[in-house]
């Protein structure tokens, strides 16, 4: 095969509608594009991988593989690393006088892994000759983009929003909002079947090619250790769950802190792994007006990347460096019966057992339960967010760290030490009539909601106690904080 071709080397952009990056290999390669997706050992070991969210991202992969064959092309999911993977595939076309692809495109990525790994493939691959791309993907803004006067990052969220806010509405991000506004046309063809062959070009015209497609092995050997109902992924059905919240978005600030309420988009899942993104999220909500909550949530997902870009350590270590050494005591059967949801905190429990029989939880509730293990539980923050990690289907590295130091009050512009969430007038504030915690706490149906909302009210003999007393823990837990606090200040008792 002599004619020019690239490659695009999927990771968390998995779609064709608004990927710029595959876009630009399918101009310059006259539509000779081939899909290659790697699993990497090193990722797949880490101590936060997730069965379950691992069974959704390879569904969203299966959905984007039938997606590229209908219109021509093809998606080759290999079971190695890509910097080990690609010599051998260059070295295969060598030895049977095949050309190298002209072009490999991928979507930029900012985790600290991922940095460094591309790093590493990117002078590898140039080291064949074979040119590449990066571009922006799934954040609207990089961090990079949005700094202060004298280079340095926003540490704070609301100067950091404004200058995001100023950002979007200049014409150059304005154009990445455009190059997307193809979103909904795509998908109604996608719906309709009416599918144009646009790609010219698959991996079985590559002959006695080294490496056999691995996804039914991946999905066979992780569906022994999934443990909940995996929902449908893909393009498609981002955009209908999108369309959905739609009507909903106008209230969406007045309702999104009720758990009981389906207030919220729950489009994370889709973000994570690139089925959609927030510029196509800000176009089809048509989000405009900087005063709207849900483009401030957007916002708030990109400074906890562009945080994690300027301070990787932040992902294993406090980010306000007179926390990094807090003596948290880490009682490891409190630990357990967190993850369990048998605390007898009625709304924490209800926020485990949903995330431990869903995949999910509501924000609201993810504050809740993250106060409660660092504050009341005294429990290092890396503990619940490596079991988040484990158990969230939007698990997703920056965000999740960057709300369990919020939470934590390790974190930039995190909640300060001194407030800590009462589990008791958080469930009465937002869950009055226990309709979310008695849908995920079953013994306490019959209970009334006054007494599941008052510390020592009478929840039957199925509920367990309150483990603690939260007056006594958060009285421990000012008095941890505190004391850090003086010694870093160098001065007097925090007033």
């Amino acid at each position: 095969m002599k004619k020019k071709y690239g490659i695009h080397w999927f990771r968390r952009d998995l779609r064709i509608a608004g990927n710029d990056n595959l876009k630009q290999n399918w101009k310059q390669c006259d539509r000779n594009v081939l899909g290659i997706f790697f699993f990497d050992a090193k990722f797949l070991s880490r101590s936060d991988f997730s069965h379950n969210r691992f069974a959704f991202f390879i569904k969203t992969l299966k959905e984007l593989k039938k997606e590229l064959q209908a219109q021509g092309g093809d998606l080759l999911i290999v079971g190695e690393q890509a910097e080990k993977a690609f010599p051998q595939i260059f070295e295969y076309l060598n030895k049977n006088n095949l050309e190298l692809p002209e072009l490999i495109t991928y979507g930029a990525d900012y985790e600290p892994f991922a940095r460094q790994r591309d790093s590493e493939v990117k002078k590898m691959l140039e080291s064949y000759g074979v040119k590449t791309h990066s571009g922006r993907d799934h954040l609207i803004i990089e961090p990079t983009e949005i700094l202060k006067d004298d280079k340095s990052f926003y540490q704070i969220y609301t100067p950091y929003y404004r200058r995001w806010f100023e950002k979007l509405t200049t014409p150059e991000v304005r154009s990445r909002l455009k190059s997307v506004e193809n979103t909904e046309a795509y998908y109604q063809r996608l719906k309709a079947g009416d599918i144009e062959k646009i790609f010219n070009l698959k991996w079985s015209d590559f002959k006695n090619f080294p490496y056999p497609d691995q996804l039914d092995f991946y999905e066979n050997e992780n569906a022994k250790s999934v443990t909940i109902k995996i929902p449908d992924a893909g393009f498609k059905v981002a955009y209908e769950r999108l369309i959905e919240f739609q009507d909903k978005a106008d209230v969406y600030a007045d309702q999104r802190n009720f758990p009981s309420l389906d207030a919220t988009s729950q489009m994370s899942i889709y973000q994570k792994n690139g089925s959609f993104v927030s510029a196509q999220i800000i176009t089809s909500l048509k989000l405009s007006d900087s005063s709207s909550q849900y483009l401030k949530e957007i916002a708030w997902r990109e400074f906890y990347y562009a945080i994690m870009f300027h301070k990787p350590e932040s992902e294993k270590s406090a980010f306000l460096a007179q926390y990094k050494n807090l003596k948290w005591e880490n009682n490891k059967e409190w630990f357990q019966r967190w993850c369990a949801g048998q605390t007898g905190f009625p709304i924490v429990d209800a926020g485990m057992r949903q995330l431990n029989t869903t995949g999910w939880m509501h924000n609201r509730v993810r504050m809740i339960v993250a106060s409660f293990l660092t504050k009341d539980l005294l429990i290092d923050w890396r503990w619940g967010e490596n079991y988040f990690m484990k158990m969230l289907l939007d698990g997703d590295l920056a965000p999740n760290n960057g709300g369990w130091q919020w939470a934590a009050s390790t974190g930039c512009d995190a909640q300060p030490y001194f407030r800590i969430f009462n589990p008791w007038l958080q469930a009465a504030k937002f869950d009055g009539d226990c309709d979310y915690i008695k849908k995920y706490v079953p013994e306490l149906k019959n209970i009334s909601a006054k007494a599941i909302h008052t510390p020592d009210g009478d929840r039957g003999p199925l509920y367990p106690k309150p483990m603690i007393d939260h007056t006594v823990q958060k009285h421990k837990a000012l008095n941890l904080f505190q004391n850090i606090s003086v010694k870093s200040a160098g001065s007097g008792p925090v007033k």
